[in-house]
């Protein structure tokens, strides 16, 4: 070790500090990222100079990472962070029973919470084994659906939030494009209840407002996707409503709907999902607002961790909240693709924005996040999507025509 503090005294270090984060009480000075370069693999350092509480947090969870070739880092042995509860927490999650709810669930209930989950079946295995997985008497199962219309579906909302001091949404809809959707025949997006329409828009409006008006919760955490976050074009984006039913588009009408709700919200868009846990020596990428945030899979653990202690921290208000994983330490920087008339399509390698955080240590990461600047505007997926899907067919049209010229070639049709 003292050999290789003597080698990296020479190397030059670069320090790129971010601004303060803009609502948090307990942060004067934003996290820093300082990286050390050497001619092999990149060496990586979080630290931070916020208020000397969270500074002690993340200095607590920050690691070093070497080349693979020297050492191998250990995976985390720290105890889960505290939860900054209020008191006797009542948290609604709807979608409990699913596989990053059912997470909350454990994490909440193991955390002094009581729990309320929201289920359309309360009788099925999901839900019984989620019982048996938490403390006795911290989960309660209530039946609903946020697609049920009329007054019993109203009044089974409204008594599923009543006393509840916090609600997750956690559920979205997975129903694959149809033709009758691209030909516009019998309106799916309003008569079919697994539509994305119902469910990740007019279903979170609906729990949302029930929620504004109980007068008894303090914030509404939505869940939904890295996605929803990219440019209408992004290959991924217009690939994802093209398959999907237009399901980013109906994810960030809902994620408009709760902040138009007067609530107080913290939405978080994970990137593609593991069910196992974090690999060892990979890390967890977090970002906020805008910040573009590298897609890479993150454990459904570290999603589950970071809702847990976002919905009860003051600086995640009113926040938006992007989590991945990368494979290994990136060293500050990600590659994309890029275009220039001398060197044609390529890769570049491009800093990562200061409001992007690497590392383990999900508490110490989430104190730098802050408050979403400016509002939340609707974005135009039709016309990439009818580009694309146009693109295809166009393909496929000509690829038939080719197969047809060559059969009738060696056939002399």
């Amino acid at each position: 070790m003292a050999a290789i503090a003597s080698a990296l005294a020479g190397v030059p270090t670069r320090t790129i500090r971010a601004r303060a984060p803009r609502i948090s009480s307990r942060a004067s000075v934003g996290p820093a990222v300082i990286v050390r370069r050497a001619p092999g693999p990149a060496w990586t350092q979080l630290a931070s100079s916020s208020s000397s509480r969270d500074r002690d947090r993340i200095r607590c969870g920050t690691r070093t990472f070497a080349a693979a070739s020297d050492a191998t880092a250990a995976p985390d042995a720290a105890a889960p962070a505290k939860l900054d509860l209020k008191g006797d927490e009542l948290v609604l999650v709807v979608g409990g029973a699913g596989r990053v709810g059912r997470r909350i669930v454990t994490r909440l209930t193991s955390s002094g919470c009581r729990c309320r989950v929201l289920t359309r079946d309360p009788s099925s295995s999901a839900a019984s084994s989620l019982l048996d997985a938490c403390p006795p008497g911290t989960v309660e199962l209530t039946r609903g659906d946020v697609t049920e219309l009329g007054p019993e579906g109203d009044a089974a909302l409204a008594a599923a939030i009543a006393g509840c001091t916090q609600v997750v949404a956690c559920f979205g809809a997975q129903r694959l494009s149809k033709i009758t959707d691209i030909l516009g025949v019998g309106s799916p997006e309003t008569n079919d209840a697994t539509h994305p329409a119902a469910v990740n828009h007019r279903g979170v409006a609906r729990l949302a407002a029930l929620a504004a008006s109980a007068g008894t919760v303090r914030r509404f955490v939505r869940v939904t996707g890295m996605s929803v976050g990219y440019h209408p074009g992004n290959f991924v984006a217009v690939a994802l409503n093209a398959v999907l039913s237009m399901t980013i588009t109906w994810q960030l009408l809902g994620e408009k709907a709760v902040r138009d709700s007067g609530l107080e919200y913290t939405v978080v868009r994970p990137g593609n999902l593991l069910e196992t846990p974090r690999p060892d020596g990979s890390v967890v990428l977090v970002g906020h607002g805008d910040a573009h945030v590298p897609a890479g899979k993150v454990s459904r653990d570290d999603v589950a961790e970071l809702i847990a202690i976002s919905m009860f921290r003051a600086n995640c208000a009113d926040a938006t909240i992007g989590v991945a994983g990368a494979p290994a330490p990136t060293g500050g920087i990600r590659s994309e693709m890029a275009w220039d008339p001398a060197r044609g399509m390529h890769y570049r390698a491009v800093e990562h924005e200061e409001t992007l955080y690497e590392g383990t240590d999900l508490d110490g990461m989430l104190a730098g996040v802050g408050k979403d600047i400016g509002e939340l505007n609707e974005r135009r997926h039709k016309p990439f999507v009818a580009a694309f899907v146009s693109l295809l067919f166009g393909v496929g049209v000509a690829f038939a025509w080719a197969c047809v010229v060559v059969v009738r070639a060696a056939y002399g049709l």
